[in-house]
């Protein structure tokens, strides 16, 4: 398998879900969403609709490190197998903090 960086996905609005990537073609093994050291607000990953405030669609809440840095949370979602690959495009992130997000990644064959 080979790794691929989406880079940091960065919310410009809070409350406004940014889409992963556009091209719903992509089909990946695995995906890693890992918040930006340093950065202040929760950040979250869910699927389309998601309500950070009630929770509805979030797969996951990132607790952020702050400006003094520490532990970095992560998340990955794997695949079954080579015939259920997972699609980036149906991964949306959204921030209580304008302009910070997550770093995403993924191992495709």
């Amino acid at each position: 398998m080979r790794v691929k960086s989406f880079g940091k996905i960065a919310v410009p609005t809070p409350g406004t879900l940014v889409r992963l990537t556009t091209d719903t073609a992509l089909r990946v093994a695995r995906l890693r969403f890992a918040v930006v050291i340093g950065e202040t607000g929760r950040v979250f990953v869910g699927v389309a609709g998601m309500n950070k405030a009630n929770g509805t669609g979030v797969i996951k809440e990132f607790w952020p490190t702050g400006a003094g840095g520490g532990v970095a949370d992560q998340i990955d979602i794997a695949a079954i197998d080579k015939r259920h690959l997972l699609v980036p495009a149906d991964y949306y992130i959204d921030a209580n903090t304008a302009n910070e997000g997550l770093i995403a990644s993924y191992w495709s064959w």
